[in-house]
């Protein structure tokens, strides 16, 4: 299937990163921590599978196979590879959204509607398992609406399978007999066999637009607490036989405080869908679009009433789509700073600017260029200050390869860098 890619990624650990050696400590025998730190630090190597959905270069995919990476390399079906910019990636839902710079057009994925699934039906799980690509196999839809075992992340409306998912399918597509993406496969129970997951595709459309359009999900907040309406509860309530769910909390100045609510509530129906369970109803209000007006059916003390609520946006969610402030950077992927004269004479430095950030999967990071180090000077160019670096920034070459010298913990070295 042409459509679906192979995903490496690269993480690298810095020296003093836990868990990036071989030793029980986490660390690598000592004689090989300043040979795997010159080379730019520690590695591991992971592999995934990917669908593309744009044909400029729009890739959807699982959040945990790209999580942490440094480096994101995608192979097409025609063997070439492309660094790949993550998009935006949603830890909920287990969504990430890749771009790669393709020469032309690529093939793109058909994509159904999970919604039509029926359990019994055929379904073919396409990806990449242990790097054997392109790898299919066949299985039945063994479950619709499954909810997510303690460890697995991607919510509580799975598709289960028996379709064979190993490491390196995830975030392949799932197929349906007529070639349609009808979901993402996203994990397996290893404990079993023939029990493996997948994300619906209409989940994933609706993710995927919001990490394009905002670079993460916006999701809808009310301000409730809820909890099950349990037969004893309902009848204590005095709504025997009614299907609902019990409102145990308001949170003050909350969207569902001003519309309303009230704590000992049933809610019975959000908008014109009516609801029974919790995962349910906060399913629907979490992909229900921040500023919506949405009316609650509720029953107090007997009564139906109506509770007209306006749809915020959850304060975690808003929070974490701030931008985290980054520096600019240069063709060698660097910020820097002058180095205030106090330090370059407890230094005995001459002069040299201060690199204060280094994008990963850039020249300076593959050099070995870190954050913290001094930039003495660029091609026997000697750097004194910002206005010497930005001069030998901006007479480099991209066909000439670049070295710098650099100032580290009381060491002078030489790094190489490739201008981009």
């Amino acid at each position: 299937m042409p459509a679906v890619v192979n995903i490496r990624t690269v993480t690298r650990f810095a020296r003093d990163t836990p868990g990036s050696g071989r030793r029980p400590d986490g660390r690598p025998p000592e004689y090989l921590v300043d040979l795997l730190e010159e080379n730019g630090g520690f590695r591991e190597n992971s592999l995934g599978s990917g669908v593309i959905v744009g044909e400029d270069g729009l890739i959807v995919t699982n959040e945990h196979v790209i999580r942490d990476a440094d480096e994101i390399v995608i192979r097409l079906s025609d063997r070439s590879e492309h660094r790949a910019k993550v998009v935006g990636a949603d830890v909920r839902t287990d969504v990430a959204v890749l771009r790669i710079q393709p020469p032309g057009k690529l093939p793109v994925a058909t994509l159904g509607d999970s919604s039509r699934l029926r359990v019994g039906e055929f379904a073919i799980a396409v990806g990449n398992p242990f790097g054997l690509e392109s790898t299919v196999t066949l299985g039945v839809v063994s479950a619709t609406g499954r909810s997510a075992e303690p460890d697995l992340e991607g919510g509580d409306d799975f598709i289960q399978t028996d379709a064979s998912i190993n490491p390196g399918n995830s975030g392949g597509p799932l197929l349906n007999m007529r070639g349609e993406v009808v979901g993402i496969n996203t994990a397996m129970v290893t404990a079993g066999q023939g029990i493996g997951f997948a994300i619906p595709i209409n989940t994933v459309r609706s993710v995927e637009q919001d990490l394009v359009a905002h670079g993460a999900v916006r999701r809808g907040w009310l301000g409730l607490g809820i909890q099950i309406l349990a037969p004893e509860l309902a009848d204590a309530f005095g709504v025997k036989g009614e299907k609902g769910i019990l409102v145990n909390r308001v949170v003050p100045a909350s969207p569902a405080e001003r519309g309303g609510v009230r704590m000992g509530d049933i809610l019975v129906a959000f908008g014109k869908t009516r609801v029974s369970g919790v995962k349910e109803f906060q399913r629907l209000v979490a992909t229900t679009a921040p500023g919506s007006t949405v009316t609650l059916e509720l029953l107090r003390e007997g009564k139906r009433v109506a509770a007209t609520v306006k749809v915020e946006e959850s304060e975690k969610q808003a929070e974490a789509r701030r931008p985290a402030r980054r520096e600019p950077v240069d063709p060698l992927g660097m910020a820097v700073r002058p180095v205030p004269k106090h330090l370059l004479r407890e230094m005995e430095l001459r002069g040299g600017v201060e690199v204060t950030f280094v994008e990963t999967a850039s020249p300076a990071w593959d050099g070995g260029v870190r954050e913290g180090d001094v930039l003495l000077s660029i091609n026997r160019e000697t750097v004194r200050g910002l206005d010497d670096y930005r001069k030998a920034v901006s007479r480099l070459s991209r066909e000439r390869p670049v070295f710098a010298l650099v100032y580290r913990d009381g060491i002078q070295l030489y790094v190489a860098l490739k201008s981009r």
